[in-house]
């Protein structure tokens, strides 16, 4: 099985993806450790802006657009080919939900929250302002919005892109697991 994670900054996407890999006994894989198993791999070099989550400027991007330009489309699969086993791990971002939408042994996760809970986590998290929270939050959420549309051709968090969308202000970390896991059994 595979869990993909998609979610907006500061919905505890890395403390979901955690339980969800320890209940499935499942490998994590984060920006952070994608990247170093890229680099351990001398792979880095070939897809620096993918693994790092920087977005390509989408208006120059879109001057500059070619009739091949499904080839960034491609990018999501190629370059996490080589860093991820081929099933039995969770994922967090990378579009995840993209770069294994034709698997049918994947399951995609979208995670929102209200603004002043993400605000919170944020806060507490870095022990920082709201304000400077607010702002961070404002800046990631655009810059993961960018790099998903410039890899995947999709809008960011759009609900037909996910098999689910959970709101964690609602939920709970805890009840968001639960709904997934409920979601997985029904898949069985």
């Amino acid at each position: 099985m595979i869990i993909t994670i998609g979610r907006k900054c500061g919905c505890n996407g890395d403390i979901i993806g955690h339980k969800l890999a320890e209940k499935y006994n499942m490998e994590y894989y984060n920006k952070a450790r994608i990247s170093e198993i890229a680099k351990q791999k001398g792979l880095y070099d070939k897809y620096p802006d993918y693994y790092s989550e920087i977005p390509m400027d989408m208006l120059l991007h879109t001057i500059s657009m070619t009739d091949d330009d499904s080839i960034y489309m491609k990018t999501p699969k190629k370059a996490l080919k080589d860093i991820v086993p081929e099933d039995n791990f969770v994922i967090l971002g990378r579009c995840g939900n993209y770069a294994y939408k034709d698997n049918e042994n994947a399951v995609s996760i979208f995670l929102t929250g209200d603004i002043s809970d993400r605000e919170k986590v944020i806060s507490d998290k870095h022990n920082i302002s709201v304000k400077k929270a607010h702002n961070l939050i404002t800046q990631t959420d655009d810059r993961r919005e960018r790099y998903h549309k410039y890899y995947t051709g999709e809008e960011w968090g759009m609900a037909q892109n996910y098999d689910i969308c959970l709101n964690v202000s609602t939920l709970g970390v805890d009840g968001v697991v639960n709904v997934i896991e409920n979601y997985i059994n029904t898949r069985k």
